[in-house]
């Protein structure tokens, strides 16, 4: 008898862990500021983000096998979904889909004029950690980018490229198509803070459009406006 109860040990053991609620685990799993309501189990469960001013986002998760979890987001304009390592730190393998830019908040990168459009993201090798600075790779595609604000312009199609860096993330903007307002340069996070350099010019025969921009950086002897900022990223 002695022998069998040894034997259902293991068994005790995996049912204990497998129905253990996800909210006792999460210290340990490394996840963002604002992560509410967890509930399930780390092998199913959900949790709510919880960003300010914003609609919060649903997040869910489910063990599939292996060393990775699968998870989606969904709220509002913002779809996002991808694979997860649970761990001290934030570890993403893979993240795909639509990101609301505004959910960025770069209004202060500009100050009088608020970026617009989404994000549709193809990354992998995402880790965040707190006191680290952000490691990804892969690009995103920013749609139907536009500002609005004291200047209101479509942006077009821009690509932004995401590789490593020595000290954090590099960047690299350009726009894909002709836009009353092309765009060039590059954006580079490192621990807590980013470091933006970008080039604008306004389409031939806007003067305007030309000097408005010239209110957000400094305008060059070619007609082209370079703006530079850097700050905190919140992150």
């Amino acid at each position: 008898m002695a022998k069998r109860a040894w034997l259902l040990l293991p068994v005790i053991l995996v049912l204990v862990v497998a129905t253990l609620p996800a909210q006792l685990l999460a210290p340990r799993l490394g996840l963002p500021a604002g992560v509410t309501q967890i509930g399930g189990t780390i092998w199913s469960g959900r949790a709510v983000w919880q960003q300010s001013g914003w609609q919060p986002l649903a997040v869910s998760w489910r063990w599939r096998g292996g060393l990775d979890w699968r998870w989606q987001a969904d709220g509002g304009q913002s779809a996002l979904e991808g694979r997860w390592r649970p761990g001290a730190v934030a570890v993403l393998p893979e993240v795909r889909g639509r990101l609301d830019v505004e959910r960025l908040d770069l209004v202060h990168w500009l100050e009088i004029a608020r970026p617009v459009g989404s994000l549709q993201l193809d990354l992998v090798d995402v880790v965040l950690a707190d006191g680290a600075a952000p490691q990804a790779s892969g690009e995103a595609i920013w749609r139907q980018a536009g500002l609005t604000g004291a200047i209101q312009e479509p942006l077009g199609e821009i690509e932004i490229t995401v590789e490593q860096a020595e000290d954090g993330l590099r960047l690299l903007v350009r726009s894909l198509r002709p836009a009353p307002v092309q765009i060039r340069g590059s954006i580079v996070l490192t621990t807590g803070r980013y470091e933006a350099d970008l080039w604008l010019r306004a389409a031939s025969g806007r003067p305007r459009l030309t000097a408005a921009l010239a209110e957000l950086g400094q305008l060059q002897p070619d007609g082209q406006i370079r703006l530079q900022v850097g700050g905190r990223t919140g992150l």
